[in-house]
């Protein structure tokens, strides 16, 4: 039941995008503070490694909390900068394991955004705290978050991520909530004490249509897009199997591994050719 639920959540990820939040104005910073539940899969969760003769015992959930710090670059592109802690329970008590452990990651990630939905590739480092199972010391991390925000401030999202240390591989897929606080119209001491002004008027560049850089960076920006097309539904698709199968055996877990890394390498594919075309785009610019 708690994994119709789950799979409830991640559906329902995409119905916001029905509101047209792309007329709204957006922060050029912000940084916002949730809540989160992870499920682990394979044999991170029924717990089939051993070790020394030692027996991991496998965990249920997770639950914590992640702090993100975002900078957009426009109402479209954006960095992160997320840290948090996720504490894992364990399925029974073992002779290396006492009451689970907790894992900090420190993650960058690129955002994308299409009006109220956005996608996130992560890359990072764990941290393994209060722990004496094979998940020890730390591991790289990397994923990919789906999600999308149903208010200006509130955003659900779905996320897959994976860690690999000394042989012992260990994902998870998880949904969290966040409140966003905008960062917008903070100012230095010194700013706030001279007399504010309004700022200049600056006319809108004029791109020259017609040139070839245009062509190429409109090739590029439709390459970014169809990245995006195709890897997020592969992800989806990857998080949907990986939660069907931890309610029947009949699929491996080399199919929702595929289809999560799959997704994740095509939509981080996209970074280049939207970089590429900002490249050209900016040569189109016209002289005043």
């Amino acid at each position: 039941m708690k994994r119709i639920y789950f799979l409830s959540i991640l559906l329902s990820l995409l119905t916001p995008v029905l509101y047209a939040q792309d007329q709204r104005s957006f922060p050029t910073s912000e940084l916002s503070v949730g809540a989160q539940y992870a499920m682990p899969l394979g044999d991170f969760r029924e717990g089939s490694a051993t070790f020394f003769d030692v027996k991991d015992p496998g965990y249920n959930y997770g639950i914590g909390g992640a702090v993100k710090y975002l900078l957009r670059l426009n109402k479209t592109y954006g960095f992160s900068l997320q840290t948090g802690a996720m504490r894992y329970h364990p399925k029974a008590s073992a002779t290396n394991t006492s009451g689970g452990f907790t894992a900090i990651p420190v993650k960058i990630g690129a955002q994308f955004r299409y009006r109220s939905l956005f996608a996130e590739p992560q890359f990072g480092f764990t941290y393994f705290a209060d722990n004496h199972t094979f998940y020890q010391s730390g591991s790289t991390t990397y994923g990919l978050t789906i999600g999308s925000y149903i208010t200006k401030h509130i955003s659900l999202s779905a996320n897959y991520e994976r860690w690999n240390k000394g042989g012992f591989a260990a994902s998870h897929v998880g949904v969290g909530v966040a409140y966003a606080f905008s960062l917008r119209g903070l100012h230095t001491v010194d700013s706030i004490m001279k007399e504010r002004t309004p700022p200049p008027y600056r006319m809108r560049p004029v791109y020259d249509k017609t040139s070839e850089d245009w062509k190429t960076q409109r090739s590029y920006k439709a390459l970014g897009w169809v990245s995006i097309g195709v890897g997020v539904p592969l992800t989806l698709l990857g998080l949907v199997t990986a939660i069907a199968s931890a309610e029947t055996n009949s699929i491996k877990p080399a199919t929702y591994q595929w289809l999560i890394g799959s997704g994740v390498v095509v939509t981080s594919a996209s970074i280049p050719f939207f970089i590429l075309s900002h490249k050209y785009k900016k040569r189109t610019i016209r002289p005043l």
